[in-house]
C-alpha cells in the first residue's frame, strides 16, 4: 500500500461529519481506485449510519476486488477499525476483501 493512497484514504475520512470519521477507497482485479465514500449519518437520534464499504459495493458491487477501509481522529490519527458483521457478509456476497489501513496488504 502506497503512502498516497493511505493519505487519500485519511483525508477522506476527515470530510466524514460523523462522530466516527471513516472511508472506505474501493478498488478493481487490477488494484486501480475506482470509488471512495465516507460514512454518512443516517439517523441522527440513534446514532446509526450508512457504513462507507456498504456505500461503496452498492454502487460499485461486482466491479470491487478489495475495499480499504480507514478511521481517523479528530487529529487525522489513525484509529483501529474493522467490518462490522453486516458489512462482511456484504462483501464475501460478492467476493470483496476488506481490509484496514492498519493491515497495510492490498
Amino acid at each position: 500500500m502506497t503512502n498516497e493512497v493511505i493519505n487519500r484514504a485519511i483525508k477522506k475520512a476527515n470530510k466524514s461529519i460523523c462522530k466516527f470519521k471513516i472511508s472506505a477507497i474501493g478498488f478493481n482485479n487490477k488494484g486501480e481506485v475506482i470509488g471512495s465514500y465516507t460514512n454518512k449519518p443516517r439517523f441522527s437520534r440513534y446514532g446509526g449510519g450508512i457504513h462507507a464499504e456498504a456505500a461503496l459495493i452498492k454502487r460499485y458491487g461486482k466491479k470491487l476486488k478489495t475495499i480499504l477501509i480507514c478511521r481517523v481522529n479528530g487529529n487525522s490519527g489513525l484509529l483501529p477499525i474493522s467490518p462490522c458483521d453486516n458489512c462482511q457478509k456484504l462483501a464475501k456476497k460478492f467476493n470483496i476483501k476488506i481490509v484496514s489501513v492498519e493491515d497495510g496488504i492490498l
